[in-house]
């Protein structure tokens, strides 16, 4: 989201001294360029009117969102908005806050009570995208956005966006024509080349590659967007063929990626263990229960088909996609803190009457973005990890375990630019790392309830796709559909990186590891030391 400031306008300081007026261009100078230390140095100068009036309050308040503090920034934008009320850059303001606070719903409240004060707004029309966007109603974004268009054509991170939401929404040619736009407008627009790499379809020209390699090269890429950048131009690369460059390239984006990044793959293993320790002490569950009946969760790893797994079976007419949630998690959560003990440790004391009621939990806040489908996906692939408290909760459910050759996985993983939920990828010992931890809880459960948990792997499904596709019907209790079959042609959102590719027949020719050779030999050597000892476990 944006908080661009607007040329101030000599009415929003109505009533102040030529003192008070100059600290507030002092303080609007240095939110500019992004010292927000001295703006609110500069606004305290002023006294008492730096807390009343509603100008100078929006400059604490941003100062205060820049700064790190949305708390405080959210109680100054308040209490202007208290005292202006028809002001639309305040609202506006007031948004982000909210939202940098949690309150999504009613940060879009004040995005759209920004828009309806002043329709030219063009920030406010760009975070509305941006809040509808964040609750996955790609119709409601893409309006917003082009809304920003229509005022200023310009706006490149606005093209971006509403590129992405045509991606979500499988109009991929619309959605390369939007950025190709913003190509047109600036070649060495980040934020456009990173959405065609996302869009997979897309070989750049040999040109176009120089044309990459060039700003790369001169550092002309600004700092918060390399990574991105290297990733998006290693991407191209490896679809030119060009692969020992692209092998630097990533490996070199990698590194810069983790630098930000705060991963410890020791604590992510040891919480595996006492999962799995707990959990072989917990009550089972009563033969016969079929609460959860209704879900279906896909886990695994990333990078594992799941996706198009999912697309599958969201080409069921009984089946709505619940794409990649945390409200298993944050059952867990609520329970760890109500009884005052982090998850697994109370796992072993949780009674029958306990798991169904987090079962319960789960079921209700799933019930608030389901329609009227009477089964639902869960793809959340993490929930490996949560799957013993899964089958308590919900032993009904239905669980997929998505599998693709282990070698293609960790090496589509390594290359792919994650946002923030997956942070193991950067490195190659922690990304095997956290391979073994999701194999060897897999095995795990698949030995504690071996009927429960269906394999659905990738390489089978391409050498017998009709037969795969029934398997997996079966195994989540569904009859047959041959919409099914023609799982590209189902029109939904999608909003993983595998939005592209599930929307076309499947492919053959995705494999490429092997085409990197001995360049992988160090990630093929660290699996191999995994798999001795797997095999001596």
């Amino acid at each position: 989201m944006t908080t661009l400031q607007r040329p101030q306008r000599p009415d929003r300081f109505d009533g102040l001294g030529a003192p008070a007026i100059d600290a507030a261009a002092q303080a609007l100078r240095a939110l500019q360029r992004g010292d927000a230390a001295a703006a609110l140095a500069a606004l305290e100068r002023v006294g008492a009117d730096a807390h009343t009036q509603p100008e100078l309050m929006r400059l604490r308040g941003l100062a205060h969102l820049q700064s790190g503090d949305p708390t405080s920034a959210l109680n100054c934008l308040r209490l202007a908005a208290t005292t202006w009320s028809e002001d639309a850059l305040i609202a506006c303001q007031l948004g982000v806050a909210l939202a940098c606070c949690g309150e999504a719903s009613a940060a879009e409240q004040a995005f759209v009570r920004a828009t309806q004060l002043d329709p030219t707004l063009v920030e406010a029309w760009y975070n509305l995208g941006h809040a509808c966007d964040a609750r996955d109603d790609a119709v409601a974004a893409a309006a917003a956005f082009g809304q920003v268009l229509q005022l200023e054509p310009a706006h490149l991170d606005a093209r971006a966006m509403l590129a992405e939401t045509h991606k979500v929404a499988g109009r991929l040619d619309e959605a390369e024509r939007e950025l190709r736009e913003a190509l047109r407008r600036d070649p060495a627009c980040v934020s456009a080349w990173v959405g065609l790499s996302n869009l997979k379809t897309f070989r750049p020209t040999d040109d176009d590659l120089d044309r990459l390699l060039a700003l790369h090269q001169g550092g002309r890429v600004a700092a918060a967007r390399r990574v991105d950048f290297m990733f998006a131009l290693a991407t191209f690369l490896e679809a030119a063929g060009r692969y020992r460059e692209a092998f630097a390239l990533f490996v070199e984006a990698n590194r810069g990626k983790r630098a930000t990044l705060g991963w410890n793959a020791p604590a992510v293993s040891g919480l595996v263990d006492a999962i799995i320790a707990r959990f072989a002490r917990a009550a089972e569950v009563p033969v016969g229960e079929v609460r959860g009946s209704e879900a279906i969760f896909l886990v695994g790893m990333p990078r594992s088909g799941s996706t198009l797994a999912e697309q599958i079976l969201c080409s069921h007419p009984q089946v709505q996609g619940g794409g990649e949630r945390d409200d298993i998690v944050q059952v867990l959560q609520q329970e760890s803190q109500r009884r005052g003990v982090p998850f697994p440790t109370w796992a072993d004391a949780a009674t029958a009457s306990d798991w169904a009621r987090l079962g319960e939990d789960y079921l209700q806040r799933c019930r608030a973005w389901r329609d009227a489908r009477p089964r639902f996906t869960d793809k959340t692939l993490t929930n490996w990890q949560t799957l013993g408290a899964i089958r308590r909760m919900l032993p009904g459910a239905h669980v997929i375990h998505c599998r693709r050759d282990a070698l293609e996985t960790l090496w589509s993983c390594y290359k792919h630019n994650f946002g923030a939920a997956q942070f193991f990828s950067c490195d190659f010992d922690e990304l095997v790392a956290f391979w073994h931890d999701c194999e060897r809880a897999m095995r795990q459960w698949k030995r504690d309830w071996p009927a429960w948990i269906h394999d659905f792997t990738h390489e089978a499904l391409l050498a017998d796709a009709p037969g795969q596709i029934r398997a997996l019907l079966a195994a989540c209790g569904l009859d047959f559909d041959p919409a099914c079959l023609q799982f590209h042609a189902t029109a939904r959102e999608v909003r993983t990186s595998s939005a592209s590719q599930v929307r076309q027949p499947l492919r053959r020719d995705l494999a490429v590891a092997a085409r990197y050779g001995d360049l992988l030999a160090p990630l093929r050597q660290r699996m191999e030391r995994i798999v001795k000892l797997q095999a001596a476990e």
